[in-house]
C-alpha cells in the first residue's frame, strides 16, 4: 500500500508529459506580464523618481527609522543595486532608468511568449535556440520579482502570485512549435512538475480565498458582492442607481461567488467534470476581476486554473530513454 502511494505520488508529480502542455500558459501569464510592465510606466515619475514618496532614498530612510533594515535586506531588486551605485549622479533614482527596466520586461516577456516560434520565422539559429531554452524564462521571473521587490510598499495581490507563477513555468522546457504534426512530440518531467506546481497553487490559493470568505462577516449577511464595488478608487464599475442595488440581486451573486470557487475546485479535478469545473472557476475569476478591479490578479487566476485536472502523460520506461529524460529534462517519445 505504501509502494502504490509513493508510485502514485511520482507519477503525479514527475511522470514525462508532452512540453507543449504548458505553451499556452506561458504565453498567457507573458501577455499579462507585458500588461503589467506597461501599466507601471505611468506611475514611474510620481512614485520613483528622486525624492518622490517610494523613492530608494527615501525608503531607505523609513526602514531605518522603523527599525526594519534586517528585514528589508532581503528585498533585492537591480534598481535598488544601481540607485546605490549612482548615489547623487543624474543616473541615480532616474526616471529614464526605471522605465528602461520596464521596456526591457517588457521585450522580455514577448520574448518568452514567442520563444517556441522563433524557429518558423527563419530567424539566426543562436537567437532561436535562446528563445527555445529555459534562460529568457529565468531572466523573465528575476526582473519581475526584481521590480516587486523594488515596489515593495505599493505591490498588491497580484505581484506574489504573478512571480511564483512565472517561477513554475520557468522550470518546464520550452521546445519549439513543430510544423510536422508527425514528427514526435518531445516530452519531459519538468512539464509535468511545472504543471502540478501551478495546479496545485490554483487549489490553494481557493481553498484560503473561500475560507476568508467565510471568516468574514459581508459574505454571511449578503453584502459581500456590493462590498466589492463600494471603494470608488478605481472602481470599474458604477453601480449606484441600477439594478444592482436591489437585495435579491447582490445577495445572490454574493452566494455564487462564495459557492462557486470551492465547488469549480472540486469539479476541475475530476476527470469527467474537468471542463466544467474550470469553466466555473474562469467565470468566477472575471466576476470577481470585474467587481473589485483587480483584473491582473483575477486573469491570472483565470490561466492557472486551466491546469487542474489530469493531464496526459507518459510513463517513460527505464533505460536510455529514461535515463536520458532525467538528465536533460525532456526526451522525444
Amino acid at each position: 500500500m505504501i509502494r502504490d502511494c509513493v508510485t502514485r505520488w511520482t507519477e503525479f508529480w514527475f511522470s514525462p508529459s508532452p512540453v507543449a502542455t504548458l505553451r499556452n500558459v506561458r504565453r498567457g501569464l507573458c501577455f499579462l506580464a507585458v500588461i503589467y510592465f506597461v501599466s507601471a510606466l505611468a506611475d514611474v515619475e510620481t512614485w520613483f523618481a528622486r525624492g518622490a514618496p517610494a523613492s530608494s532614498s527615501n525608503l531607505a530612510t523609513f526602514f531605518r527609522t522603523a527599525e526594519l533594515t534586517s528585514d528589508a535586506r532581503w528585498m533585492i531588486s537591480p534598481l535598488f543595486i544601481w540607485d546605490a551605485l549612482a548615489g547623487d549622479s543624474a543616473l541615480g533614482e532616474s526616471t529614464l532608468v526605471y522605465r528602461l527596466y520596464l521596456l526591457v520586461g517588457v521585450a522580455l516577456a514577448l520574448f518568452v511568449a514567442v520563444g517556441d516560434r522563433l524557429a518558423d520565422w527563419k530567424v539566426p539559429a543562436k537567437l532561436s535556440a535562446i528563445g527555445e531554452s529555459n534562460w529568457p524564462s529565468v531572466l523573465l521571473w528575476v526582473w519581475f520579482v526584481g521590480w516587486a521587490n523594488r515596489i515593495v510598499l505599493l505591490a498588491g495581490t497580484v505581484e506574489p502570485l504573478l512571480s511564483l507563477s512565472l517561477a513554475a513555468v520557468a522550470i518546464a522546457p520550452v521546445g519549439r512549435v513543430r510544423s510536422d504534426r508527425e514528427s514526435p512530440r518531445p516530452v519531459s518531467w519538468r512539464t509535468t512538475l511545472a504543471h502540478r506546481l501551478l495546479s496545485v497553487q490554483v487549489t490553494l490559493i481557493a481553498l484560503v480565498t473561500t475560507a476568508t470568505l467565510f471568516a468574514s462577516p459581508v459574505w454571511w449577511n449578503g453584502t459581500g458582492a456590493y462590498a466589492l464595488v463600494a471603494p470608488a478608487q478605481d472602481r470599474l464599475l458604477t453601480v449606484t442607481g441600477t439594478f444592482f442595488e436591489t437585495p435579491i440581486i447582490y445577495e445572490l451573486l454574493t452566494a455564487l461567488i462564495v459557492c462557486v470557487l470551492p465547488v469549480g475546485i472540486f469539479l476541475a479535478w475530476k476527470p469527467a467534470t474537468g471542463k466544467l469545473g474550470i469553466a466555473m472557476v474562469v467565470a468566477w475569476c472575471g466576476i470577481v476581476g470585474l467587481l473589485s478591479a483587480n483584473l491582473l490578479y483575477a486573469a491570472t487566476l483565470a490561466i492557472l486554473a486551466t491546469t487542474i485536472g489530469t493531464k496526459e502523460s507518459y510513463r517513460t520506461p527505464a533505460g536510455a530513454i529514461g535515463a536520458k529524460t532525467l538528465n536533460d529534462g525532456s526526451t522525444d517519445n
